[in-house]
């Protein structure tokens, strides 16, 4: 890649990384808070998000850095901050994964027990 490209390849990153990073950090406070009113494990995924947001602000400012220095240590900074980015996103999917597998089962648990209620209970009665 030539170094006008990368240039402004980092610019654009370090533009976006911001503003995505802030948008991760707002979205993951609203999750933690709505989540918490319901159990306390329920705020786990906002404040995954929160610390996603706050990996991906710093690697927007390293590459920032970067564009403007271009110095190896900022890229080293930039790519450490984005694979804990990556690591946090997967982290996040795998829980959301988990709590909706488990929301799942559990509403078919519900529905399950809702019908067998329903086979024993006599509410066809004319008294």
């Amino acid at each position: 890649m030539n170094p006008e490209t990368m240039n402004k390849t980092l610019i654009s990153i370090s533009k976006w990384g911001k503003a995505t990073g802030i948008l991760f950090i707002i979205m993951g406070a609203i999750t933690a808070l709505s989540g918490a009113f319901f159990f306390l494990i329920g705020a786990v995924p906002g404040v995954l998000q929160i610390i996603s947001g706050i990996f991906l602000m710093r690697s927007a400012r390293e590459a920032g850095q970067m564009a403007e220095h271009n110095s190896g240590q900022s890229e080293d900074l930039m790519l450490e901050n984005y694979a804990k980015f990556v690591k946090m996103q997967g982290i996040y999917l795998i829980v959301s994964i988990a709590v909706s597998i488990l929301a799942i089962i559990a509403f078919f648990i519900f529905l399950m027990l809702g019908i067998a209620d329903g086979l024993f209970s006599d509410t066809y009665s004319t008294y």
